[in-house]
């Protein structure tokens, strides 16, 4: 029987449980969202995160740097870094027009660092010493588990190497001792190794990168990506081709989107009290 996974009950379930926390224990966290020139499908993203802060509980600032330039974009996030009162903080991507923004990433605390994207988090990260694991990471985790999707003796195949999904996910991955293949859509066998995967994560950011006749019957596939198309959001998978010969498969949208606004927040909760 095919599953498809339903993102949004299971971040629900998270939203919830992190709602009574922020409720019993009187706690205020609070996130501070960074964006630069942001395009239309940022703002979109940010007013996903902000809807969901409000209902959990959690305060946040929206920060527009648009026009600052590098240095001052490092006073500004060095300054949060020092706030006490902000416990997390994140970058809305892409910063538009921000050359070397990953200067200004760096100065992100790894205590505060709730999508992981400092190059300290990444090392910790690669020696298993991270918290916070990040929040896209986190998420599609979290579906594993709540899936029963079994890891152990499988062909794993991460597609994608970007710093917010591919990388730390597959990282993560072999950290705990699974057998993870990675690739992109520039991978000239990439049609060899899908064929060859009994589980596929994308995130490329490609749409329709992988179609039915490039996996085998009774895959599991998860689709992180996230593109525009046709002026829709839409992932990296051929779902019409794809869930037909897939045993699970996730949505673009409605599902590992969802459950990571729940654990980018979750990790926020977790930040705060960290910081106590």
């Amino acid at each position: 029987m095919r599953k498809i996974i339903n993102g949004e009950e299971i971040a629900e379930n998270i939203l919830n449980s992190i709602k009574n926390k922020t409720s019993a224990e009187n706690t205020k966290p609070k996130l501070a969202i960074i964006t630069y020139n942001p395009d239309e499908r940022s703002e979109l993203y940010v007013g996903l995160k902000i809807k969901k802060a409000k209902e959990v509980g959690i305060e946040f600032d929206v920060l527009d740097w648009s026009g600052k330039d590098i240095d001052e974009c490092k006073a500004e996030i060095q300054k949060l870094a020092r706030d006490e009162s902000t416990n997390s903080i994140i970058a809305q991507l892409p910063m538009n027009g921000l050359d070397n923004f990953q200067e200004v990433l760096d100065f992100i605390p790894t205590k505060k660092d709730v999508d992981g994207l400092s190059g300290k988090s990444l090392e910790l990260l690669k020696n298993n010493k991270l918290i916070l694991i990040p929040a896209t990471p986190k998420a599609i985790l979290e579906i594993i588990e709540q899936e029963n999707i079994e890891l152990n003796d499988k062909s794993i195949l991460v597609i994608g190497q970007g710093k917010l999904v591919g990388l730390p996910l597959s990282i993560i991955l072999k950290n705990k001792g699974y057998e993870v293949m990675t690739a992109d859509n520039n991978t000239k066998n990439l049609y060899e190794l899908t064929l060859g995967a009994d589980i596929i994560i994308s995130a490329a950011g490609v749409p329709k990168l992988l179609t039915g006749d490039m996996i085998k019957h009774d895959v599991i596939v998860l689709d992180a990506g996230a593109a525009e198309a046709n002026g829709k959001i839409v992932g990296d998978v051929d779902y019409e081709s794809v869930e037909p010969k897939a045993s699970v498969i996730s949505k673009v949208p409605g599902g590992i989107g969802p459950v990571t606004v729940a654990c980018l927040l979750e990790n926020t909760l977790e930040a705060s009290k960290n910081s106590q």
